[in-house]
C-alpha cells in the first residue's frame, strides 16, 4: 500500500477510536451493535496503516 496515505489512516482511526470510547462510556447497555459498527471499520482503518509500513520494517519489528 501506499506509504502517502498512513497519516490518513491513522488520524480516521483516532478519530473513530475516540468516538468509540465515548460511546462506551455513554450508552453501552443500549446499543451493542452500534458499538460493533464503530469497532470493525476502526480496525480496518488500523490495518490498512499498518500495511503502509515498509516491510523491513515490519520484520525488525517482528523480531
Amino acid at each position: 500500500m501506499n506509504p502517502k496515505y498512513r497519516l490518513i489512516y491513522l488520524v480516521l482511526g483516532f478519530a473513530g477510536l475516540i468516538v468509540l470510547i465515548y460511546h462506551l462510556a455513554t450508552n453501552l447497555f443500549e446499543y451493542p451493535g452500534e458499538i460493533l459498527m464503530i469497532a470493525i471499520p476502526d480496525m480496518i482503518v488500523f490495518f490498512c496503516a499498518y500495511k503502509t509500513y515498509p516491510a523491513e520494517a515490519r520484520m525488525e519489528v517482528e523480531r
